[in-house]
């Protein structure tokens, strides 16, 4: 079973804002399955935050598997966007895992409307 990991996991996950064991469950998920859709690259290297953690979060995106925006991944997206009237940013994300039968890794319960999307919230772990 492959992950993708949402911007808010990436983000709270390169600041270590988990508890020990969430962490070691994604530090499993991130050893075995590490992906992330384009957007979550853009949305996490143009975060602004602490300058340590953006270093880190650089290095961290730069070994991830990116998932780009290929004909299915737009086709799901437009199909999101219509049925769901979802944000873009979270329709192409949504539409990445569908495409690639990838479990998504956020806190975002509005991705729980999205049907056949598998969805885990890492303070589940």
């Amino acid at each position: 079973m492959g992950y993708l990991l949402d911007t808010n996991v990436l983000i709270d996950y390169v600041a270590e804002r988990y508890t020990q064991p969430q962490l070691r469950q994604l530090d499993a998920i991130v050893d075995t399955a590490f992906n992330i859709s384009v957007i979550s690259k853009i949305e996490t290297l143009g975060h602004n935050g602490d300058p340590a953690e953006m270093v880190k979060m650089l290095a961290f995106v730069q070994v991830a598997n990116i998932l780009t925006l290929s004909d299915d991944v737009v086709l799901q997206t437009i199909d999101l966007r219509k049925a769901l009237r979802i944000k873009t940013p979270d329709a192409i994300i949504a539409a990445s895992a569908l495409v690639h039968g990838l479990t998504l890794i956020t806190h975002d319960d509005g991705f729980n409307k999205v049907p056949g999307l598998v969805v885990v919230d890492p303070h589940s772990l």
